[in-house]
């Protein structure tokens, strides 16, 4: 069980804060298997720290559904619950695609700029990856979801879905991983939302057909993914 730690710990950064990026991250990029066990002393000593602040993040990520904590037993990493999928599907297509129909047409010029440095920094990571898949480009698709929360002074519910949709993005990035997906896809669409929101939606644009196939590009490639790693999911 190797972590991989993309960045050092902030300044202001205290313990428990840096293990629990370190750690979420690793499990959200499948770095940390579904089901794999999770040892404190081990995960303490990759991240030079000691057990407690381990065991505090280990609790939050329980919180979140992405850690089992077995009385007497230890710690696992949780699997893919189908339910909490489809939950977080449900969600986030029919939260956002009736936030960004609200901020169509709205946006002040230096919110259009934060939209639009994202989504170029996207495309310049799709031409550095050159092909193969792209975490950064992950985890910059998620910044610029939760940019349009933040826009329409929705902060707290996007905290809330970021938590609850996390087997969810699992299964996104494995569907990704596994199935090839063409990133320079998923940015298409990201250029077609900034238009959207810079002028408006088109009349013959139907905003929740469009949040459907967005978000749910994974459903095409599922059969596949539940076939290869049945070990990754439950039913629950």
């Amino acid at each position: 069980m190797v972590l991989e730690v993309s960045r050092e710990r902030y300044p202001e950064e205290n313990s428990r804060a840096y293990s629990y990026w370190a750690l979420r991250r690793n499990i959200m990029l499948l770095r940390l298997t579904p089901g794999v066990p999770l040892n404190e002393a081990e995960l303490g000593e990759q991240l030079g720290m000691s057990r407690t602040p381990i065991r505090e993040a280990l609790i939050l990520l329980r919180n979140e559904g992405l850690v089992d904590i077995l009385p007497q037993r230890g710690s696992k990493v949780s699997r893919i619950s189908l339910s909490h999928v489809k939950e977080g599907y449900f969600m986030r297509r029919i939260l956002e695609s009736a936030i960004v129909k609200e901020l169509a047409g709205t946006l002040s010029p230096e919110q259009m700029r934060q939209i639009r440095e994202n989504i170029d920094a996207q495309g310049e990571e799709l031409k550095r990856s050159k092909g193969a898949v792209s975490d950064r480009f992950f985890e910059m698709d998620n910044e610029l979801h939760r940019l349009f929360y933040q826009f329409s002074h929705r902060e707290r519910i996007w905290i809330s879905v970021h938590s609850l949709c996390s087997h969810y993005d699992r299964v996104r990035y494995l569907d990704t991983l596994a199935n090839e997906i063409d990133q320079s896809q998923i940015l298409e669409q990201h250029e077609n939302l900034y238009y959207y929101l810079m002028m408006g939606i088109p009349a013959g644009v139907d905003m929740e057909g469009f949040y459907t196939e967005h978000l749910g590009r994974w459903l095409e490639g599922f059969r596949h993914i539940y076939t290869a790693y049945s070990g990754y999911f439950t039913d629950d």
